[in-house]
């Protein structure tokens, strides 16, 4: 049973891997049957926020399990997992710039730097950013998120008290938002979005129990979320002029941290429901993206290069074709690099 629900993560995550790439490839206007069936490839901001539920839930589970609770143990694991592939589209991207400028290209130290430190943003939708994303790479934004929230999650676990533990992370995820009005800046939004983050753990901790999910269980945590969804909504209507200056202004500040909000607090609410309705056709809908789990991660960094701005096969006269095979070469990049090199770079590191 626990390992059938385990894999409902691994279809998610998967599933939401793919969506992405959907969402970053296929035009806005696809009608079939005169129905615009492109509208629902639309919401990719969305499935990185499942991405940031999937993870608080995955790495609460981990370390609660581990018998070896120290930072250093803590920190080799999350960062060979984080790093180890993407030093791989790191070199991707490089490559393929010098292959497109037919010679040795600018590796950008200031920007690689940037993202190596996991101080990267997508500097043209949000403001104050420190770095942008390396070589275009715009889903490299979540990566940093992801990675302080690791650091944040165990400075916590380890410096207060499970019975204070949800009650200070309330509150540093308000001030934070409401500080995020005022001057909007990395350390302000990594611990606002630290409350999606959170989301996961909880219900983890809701999984380890053994207890049962439920709308009143969580909540008081709701709660805060209903707060920064307030205080964001009060921040667009004071920043509204920020909506005119960005070219996509649905997918950038001050809209797009209400939008992430508002379908955190849809996924949590959600989730628990679908879970009272024992899941009832998740397996149909989801259940065949558990087999893109083990590679999902690079699939998600790697498609940029290998379908988003590929062309090396625009001379099939059959854009469908021609972006299956794309799709089918990016899945099959991510597998090797993912299942295969970086496994075994692991066991030599780590055991």
């Amino acid at each position: 049973m626990k390992k059938n629900r385990l894999e409902k993560l691994e279809a998610l995550r998967g599933f939401a891997a793919l969506y992405v790439v959907f969402f970053h490839t296929l035009p806005q206007k696809i009608y079939l049957l005169g129905i615009n069936v492109g509208a629902i490839f639309r919401f990719g901001p969305e499935a990185v926020i499942v991405f940031f539920v999937l993870s608080g839930f995955v790495i609460k589970y981990t370390f609660e399990r581990s018998a070896n609770k120290t930072f250093k143990y803590y920190f080799i694991r999350r960062f060979i997992r984080l790093y180890i592939p993407l030093f791989f589209i790191f070199i991707l991207g490089y490559g393929l710039k010098c292959y497109s400028e037919g010679a040795l290209a600018d590796p950008d130290w200031k920007t690689l730097l940037g993202n190596i430190f996991m101080l990267q943003d997508v500097i043209s939708q949000k403001p104050n950013v420190i770095s942008a994303a390396y070589m275009g790479n715009g889903v490299l934004w979540s990566l940093s998120y992801e990675w302080w929230f690791y650091m944040l999650f165990f400075f916590l676990s380890k410096n207060i008290s499970s019975d204070k533990l949800n009650k200070w992370v309330s509150i540093i995820v308000i001030v934070a938002a409401a500080s995020y009005v005022i001057y909007p800046f990395i350390v302000n939004r990594l611990a606002m979005y630290f409350a999606i983050w959170w989301i996961g753990v909880r219900f983890a901790d809701t999984y380890i129990k053994g207890e049962k999910y439920s709308i009143k269980s969580i909540l008081p945590y709701a709660y805060v979320l209903f707060i920064i969804t307030a205080i964001l909504v009060f921040n667009l209507y004071i920043h509204y002029s920020y909506t005119k200056i960005y070219s996509y202004p649905l997918v950038a500040y001050p809209f797009i941290e209400l939008r992430h909000f508002v379908f955190a607090i849809m996924v949590m609410f959600g989730a628990i429901a679908w879970q009272n309705l024992k899941w009832v056709g998740f397996n149909s809908i989801f259940g065949i993206f558990k087999y893109l789990a083990p590679c999902s991660y690079v699939i998600y960094i790697s498609h940029h290069y290998l379908v988003v701005e590929a062309t090396y096969l625009n001379f099939i006269n059959n854009k469908v074709i021609e972006y299956g095979l794309y799709i089918l070469i990016m899945i099959i990049f991510s597998y090797i690099v993912e299942v295969v090199i970086y496994n075994r770079i692991r066991k030599v590191l780590i055991g």
